[in-house]
């Protein structure tokens, strides 16, 4: 239903950017709407959190010789690494496979990764004379406290990518944003913070009780990431294409016949894209 709104809004913004033009122009980032405001889709605890008032000094700490007690910022020559080094796979070390998911990929064990070409050598100093952040790639930054947002260098090659590779059509200005997280299920574990009210049995209304919809065969872990926070779990149909939005069991069925007396009708889905 989201992806069917943003199809629609990109549409009508295409539209309305070829009127009276036979050539259209590109919208730049700047001139799409703002994403839609979903404060109200937040969990009770999201929207009770508040910014940091250590955060606001960060500013000063890039000023040389200043000392700072605020954050508990470990003095970095105290770090057990002086430097990091490491063989690096080249791409062109494996041979591309037939796009045929049908077929296994041949065996990697009988590679070889003697040949110069396969590798390059990486070095990483205990401390780059960057002055840019992103471009300051060292242990001395990389093994220290930072923003919550993530390593800078990694933070901003990653959106970058998303930017130029995955989601290059996103019909809001800013475009897309990322959050770096220790693995999928940790992200997906963030996200249900972020969105749902945990709802446990004999303290909680059963009204209030949430609801995640999924595929009827779904990545066990993040339903079992669900499953302890009180969460009705609501299959739906699928074929080969991924969920069915029409007929038994699909999507408009399982929303329509919702039961209210077992809880919410659920307002968030996970999906394999």
């Amino acid at each position: 239903m989201c992806s069917l709104a943003l199809r629609k809004n990109a549409q009508l913004h295409n539209d309305k950017s070829k009127m009276g033009s036979k050539t259209a122009t590109p919208a730049t980032s700047d001139e799409l709407p703002k994403p839609k405001d979903m404060w109200h889709h937040l969990s009770k605890g999201t929207q009770a959190r508040a910014m940091s008032n250590i955060k606001q000094f960060y500013k000063y700490f890039a000023i040389p010789g200043i000392g700072q007690l605020a954050g508990g910022l470990p003095n970095d020559h105290y770090f057990p690494f002086d430097t990091l080094e490491a063989r690096v796979a080249r791409p062109d070390r494996w041979e591309p496979t037939p796009n045929k998911p049908v077929e296994p990929p041949p065996e990697l064990s009988n590679l070889s990764i003697t040949r110069e070409s396969d590798h390059s050598h990486l070095y990483i100093p205990k401390d780059s004379k960057a002055v840019d952040r992103v471009r300051k790639i060292d242990l001395a930054s990389a093994l220290q406290y930072g923003q919550a947002q993530g390593y800078p260098p990694l933070y901003n090659f990653l959106l970058e990518f998303t930017k130029t590779n995955s989601m290059t059509q996103v019909p809001y200005a800013g475009g897309p944003d990322i959050a770096l997280t220790v693995g999928s299920t940790d992200g997906f574990s963030k996200c249900l913070q972020a969105l749902n009210n945990e709802w446990i049995e004999g303290r909680d209304d059963l009204k209030d009780k949430e609801g995640l919809l999924c595929e009827e065969f779904a990545y066990m872990s993040a339903i079992g990431t669900a499953r302890p926070r009180g969460m009705n779990i609501a299959p739906v149909a699928i074929d080969d294409q991924g969920m069915l939005a029409y007929g038994k069991g699909a999507l408009e069925d399982v929303l329509e016949n919702w039961d209210t007396s077992k809880g919410k009708r659920p307002h968030l889905m996970y999906t394999v894209t």
